[in-house]
């Protein structure tokens, strides 16, 4: 079983008692919560420690002799000694597909064998695979699997890294079928060869994840699980609804893979903390315009949408920059004048306070390389972005922007937060008896989706191209989930984000609330009460407590006043919460907002954090020139699309110093 209500380990899991609580959103606190996917882990202490060894190892000493090896060894070369290592585990794969009574597979690794050992020249070459011969990727901790030793006990192996007892014990059998293990110095090098091409994307995963550690352990266990179960995905039909279209956004990344290494990256100082914010850019080789980037709730400067968004606006003439989300624990930990972060109004100052800070640095090394200014912003970033346009002359001292790009904004931040809040609680209408079992077959699919996708063996859209009518392009989508599946899989991306969000803000500002003892060797009891709380219950059980004798009276939006009251100070009438959510309400800013001529909102009519009225309301004071709609996409779904990123660049193409043609 992937989802275990509880764990036991050296921390018993505690909780508060919301029973009795009978003040604003009490009925968050009622409602019953969907629990984490999460397994026992008894050996998280020890198994943490081997993480740290086996990260210092690969940043320490392969990472640097990597970088040369790669600079040494041509992508070419090094793909045909993948190749060959490949060739040579198909023993291995051939009797472990036996042992499991997949005789298809056994017939499928015996002829790939025979035919990249002879045509494919010992192995160099893949001409199997074009035949209709694919890798079946077995080993022998499937094998024991499959015989009945599940569940096993997670183990981080050094060297090899996550893992189980049970396949621990696989890896025996596994190197005994494997002749590199008989010519160690081959073997170690086949290894390193296959490593050296990970080593980037592994210091991005680890650089731009809260835990690592955690992430990691849900991605392996489900993956594995996968593997040995087995989910039919190749037959499997979708459902066409705004949320599977929003699955497409997993599709979102650069078309480039070597983009993120032209990345440079800087430490900047925040004046209102005092302490050093980290952010990514890349200039044009001469004189033009620079996009600041913003990307959606809590998401990492480095996650693959921004740097997807990123690489649009360079490809299109545009020097880059990037900064986390306001509820990303890079931001929160470095740039936050607050401990709790969600009110809306403090953290898009917060925001643009960095982004001066920032402007201010390039500048400073980069004189007269900058032409103009563009904030582009997704999701959350688009929300704080309208904040930032908002302010206008009261934020005079502050960087200045040309041009505003807003990407599927919600309009109630609140309303968004209950909807990721619904979805991830889907399986509720399930049955209670099998509600387990359901979560745990819709987290195998999702893995055998991805590894589907990550082989190639089908496609999941079933209209490549993008109709374009006018302004409105229309995507027509198949992936294989139906509307449950696809909702809970986005209220889970988010819920992991706030249980990141509330380690980091109670490890700053602890306000009580949770009960758990936290220790930073073994989390898994802190994260198990956490997965206790949703958005709303974070609003109301800690962003409104904190703020409540914090804020002046009449503040409104000047968020300067909040950040100079220290914690806990009477400043003035408490603040209702219906006031606070009326003030994370893009609403609020309508007289500021109404004609500005600077701001291009683009976003989808079945986006299910906004609404018809939300939608109307845009337009009407945005101006209808200035919003465009697309029919269909989900939230963010569509952004992977050619099309669309054309769209949204052509709305900035004046401010180049040499616009290209339409």
């Amino acid at each position: 079983m992937l989802v275990a209500t509880s764990v036991s380990c050296a921390h018993p899991v505690l909780r508060a008692d919301w029973s009795q609580y009978e003040g604003p959103g009490a009925e968050a606190f009622a409602r019953e919560q969907v629990p984490p996917p999460r397994e026992p882990d008894p050996l998280e202490p020890v198994n943490r420690g081997v993480a740290y060894v086996n990260h210092g190892l690969v940043v320490g000493v392969a990472a640097p002799v990597g970088f040369v090896y790669r600079v040494v060894v041509p992508a070419y070369v090094r793909e045909r000694i993948r190749y060959f290592a490949n060739n040579l585990t198909a023993p291995r794969r051939m009797v472990a597909n036996l042992l499991s009574g997949n005789l298809s597979g056994a017939r499928d690794e015996a002829a790939r064998l025979l035919i990249n050992t002879t045509i494919g020249v010992v192995g160099l070459f893949d001409p199997a695979d074009r035949f209709g011969f694919h890798v079946t990727d077995q080993d022998f901790g499937q094998v024991f699997g499959r015989w009945g030793w599940r569940p096993s006990t997670y183990l981080m192996l050094p060297i090899f890294g996550p893992s189980t007892t049970r396949d621990g014990v696989g890896l025996v059998p596994d190197a005994a079928l494997d002749p590199a293990t008989y010519f160690f110095p081959v073997g170690l090098f086949l290894s390193f060869n296959e490593l050296s091409d990970q080593i980037e994307g592994y210091r991005r995963f680890v650089t731009s994840t809260f835990d690592p550690y955690d992430d990691a352990q849900l991605i392996w266990r489900v993956m594995r699980e996968e593997q040995i179960v087995g989910e039919d995905v190749e037959h499997s039909s979708g459902e066409d609804t705004a949320a599977v279209q929003t699955l497409q956004a997993a599709f979102l990344a650069p078309r480039d893979p070597s983009f993120p290494s032209t990345l440079s990256d800087r430490l900047v100082k925040v004046p209102t903390t005092g302490r050093m914010l980290p952010y990514s850019y890349r200039l044009q080789p001469g004189p033009a315009p620079l996009v600041f980037l913003l990307p959606g709730l809590g998401a990492h400067r480095l996650s693959r949408g921004s740097l997807a968004l990123a690489e649009m606006a360079w490809r299109r003439g545009f020097s880059v920059v990037l900064i986390s989300s306001a509820m990303n624990f890079e931001f929160i930990e470095r740039a936050s004048s607050v401990a709790v972060p969600g009110f809306a109004p403090v953290d898009a100052h917060d925001v643009h306070i960095a982004l001066d800070a920032v402007d201010r640095d390039l500048t400073a090394r980069a004189p007269e390389r900058v032409t103009k200014r563009v904030l582009l912003g997704y999701s959350l970033g688009a929300f704080h972005a309208f904040y930032i346009a908002a302010a206008g002359p009261d934020a005079k001292a502050l960087v200045h922007f040309d041009r505003f790009v807003t990407l599927d904004a919600p309009v109630s931040l609140i309303h968004a937060l209950t909807v990721l809040d619904d979805f991830y609680n889907a399986p509720m209408t399930l049955s209670p008896d099998g509600r387990s079992a359901e979560v745990d077959r819709i987290l195998r699919k999702a893995a055998a989706v991805a590894r589907h996708a990550w082989l190639g063996s089908f496609e999941y859209t079933r209209v490549q191209a993008t109709h374009v009518v006018g302004n409105e392009l229309e995507p027509e989508v198949e992936i294989p989930f139906s509307n449950l599946e696809a909702e809970f899989l986005i209220g889970l991306a988010f819920r992991r984000t706030l249980q990141d969000i509330l380690w980091v803000t109670q490890s700053q500002q602890d306000l009580g609330v949770l009960r758990t003892p936290r220790s930073p060797w073994r989390r898994a009891p802190a994260y198990i009460e956490m997965g206790d709380y949703s958005y709303a219950k974070y609003f109301y059980g800690f962003v409104l407590p904190y703020y409540q004798g914090r804020i002046p009276a009449g503040a409104h939006l000047d968020p300067q006043a909040v950040a100079e009251v220290p914690s806990g100070h009477a400043a003035g009438a408490p603040w209702a919460a219906e006031e606070m959510i009326a003030q994370s309400d893009l609403r609020f800013l309508e007289e500021r907002l109404r004609g500005l001529d600077s701001v291009r909102h683009f976003a989808n009519s079945n986006d299910f954090l906004t609404t018809e009225s939300d939608e109307r309301w845009l337009r009407e004071v945005l101006g209808p020139e200035h919003v465009y709609f697309f029919p269909s996409g989900g939230h963010l779904g569509n952004l992977n699309r050619p099309a669309v990123q054309d769209a949204i660049m052509d709305t900035v193409a004046d401010l180049l110093p040499s616009p290209p043609e339409p």
